[in-house]
C-alpha cells in the first residue's frame, strides 16, 4: 500500500482513561450545556407559537402556490385560516296581493235603508249586501223604487262605477260621439266608459239613446260581452232550463249562453221562464250586477234562489 494511504488507515490510539476523572463527573459538566440549549429551543417555539403573523407563510394569500416545509410547515398547518363564510342574500318580502274593492261582510238581517223596501223583497238579500257596501244609491226621497225600469244612460253609469277594467281590455282613449248626447250630458262621462270597457255600444245611425229603457236580455248581452265570457256549449243544450228560449233574438243567443253558465242570469219568480224582452227593473239589474261582480271575485256570493245554472246555490 502507498505511504499515503497507508497513514489513513491505521488505527487511532486508545484515549487513556484519566485516574482522577469520573464518568458522572464528566456529565455534571455537560448538564448545563445541553439544559441551556433546550431551554433556547423551547423558547424559539413559544415565540413562534405566540406570534404567527411574524412567518411569512401565515400571511400567504389563498392563491398563492409555494409550500413551507420543515419546521415552518408544521406551524403553517395548525395556524391555516378557515374559509370565509358564505352570507346568502337577503330575501326581499314579497308584495301583498292587492286588497278586493269591498271586503267580506256577515250575512245580518238588516234593513237596506230605503222606505220602500223591506226583508220581504224578494231581491232584498241582494240588495241589503249592497246597500252596506255603499255600492247603490236610492232617490233623495229616500225610496229605491225597484220595479221601475232603467234607462240606458243609468245602466252605463252602474257599470262606470262597479267596473274598472284593465287597460288591456279596454279601448281607453278611443271617444265616441253620439249625436243625441253632449259633454254636458249628465252620464256622458259615465256612458263614454262603459262603451270604452266594451259593454255598452251606440246605434249604426250615431245615436245612443241614454233616455231609453233597457230590456233584461240587453242587460245580459251588456254583462256578457263587457267581461268577454265565452259559451262552451251549444245553445240547444244550454237554455233547456227556459222555457221561452224561442223569444230570444239571434244575436243574443251565445252571449246568453256564456252568462247562464257564469251564474250572471237571475230570473224571478219562475227561474224557468226569461222574459228576454220584458224591461229589466232597478231590482233586477242589480241582481244581475252583484252576480257579475261574484263572478269576477269582488264580492262574496250571497246564497239566493232565483240564479239559473247554479242549483247549489239555492
Amino acid at each position: 500500500m502507498p505511504p499515503l494511504f497507508r497513514s489513513l488507515f491505521r488505527p487511532l490510539p486508545r484515549l487513556k482513561r484519566s485516574s482522577g476523572a469520573k464518568p458522572s463527573a464528566r456529565w455534571r459538566r455537560l448538564a448545563p450545556a445541553g439544559l441551556a440549549a433546550i431551554a433556547a429551543a423551547l423558547a424559539l417555539v413559544t415565540a413562534i407559537v405566540k406570534h404567527p403573523s411574524r412567518t411569512k407563510s401565515t400571511l400567504a394569500p389563498v392563491a398563492f402556490s409555494g409550500q413551507a416545509r420543515g419546521f415552518r410547515a408544521l406551524f403553517n398547518r395548525s395556524s391555516r385560516q378557515s374559509p370565509p363564510l358564505t352570507v346568502p342574500l337577503p330575501v326581499l318580502p314579497q308584495p301583498l296581493p292587492p286588497q278586493q274593492a269591498w271586503p267580506d261582510l256577515p250575512l245580518v238581517q238588516g234593513q237596506p235603508g230605503f222606505s220602500d223596501l223591506n226583508s220581504g223583497h224578494w231581491a232584498w238579500p241582494i240588495l241589503n249586501d249592497l246597500n252596506q257596501r255603499k255600492v247603490i244609491a236610492g232617490f233623495p226621497d229616500g225610496t229605491f223604487r225597484p220595479a221601475d225600469p232603467m234607462t240606458r244612460a243609468e245602466f252605463a253609469t252602474q257599470l262606470a262605477q262597479l267596473f274598472n277594467l284593465p287597460l288591456e281590455r279596454s279601448r281607453l282613449g278611443e271617444e265616441t260621439f253620439y249625436t243625441d248626447m253632449t259633454p254636458n250630458h249628465w252620464a256622458y262621462g259615465n256612458v263614454q266608459q262603459a262603451v270604452q270597457m266594451g259593454f255598452l255600444s251606440g246605434y249604426p245611425d250615431g245615436t245612443f239613446l241614454p233616455d231609453q229603457t233597457v230590456s233584461r236580455i240587453h242587460v245580459i248581452v251588456a254583462l256578457a260581452n263587457g267581461l268577454l265570457l265565452k259559451s262552451s256549449r251549444s245553445a240547444t243544450t244550454a237554455l233547456k232550463p227556459y222555457s221561452d228560449q224561442n223569444q230570444v233574438p239571434p244575436w243574443a243567443l251565445a252571449p246568453l249562453v256564456a252568462a247562464t253558465e257564469a251564474g250572471l242570469v237571475v230570473n224571478y219568480p219562475d227561474r224557468n221562464q226569461l222574459a228576454p224582452n220584458r224591461l229589466a227593473s232597478r231590482a233586477e239589474v242589480a241582481v244581475m250586477l252583484h252576480r257579475a261582480l261574484v263572478y269576477t271575485g269582488t264580492l262574496q256570493d250571497v246564497p239566493f234562489p232565483y240564479v239559473v245554472g247554479l242549483p247549489e246555490s239555492n
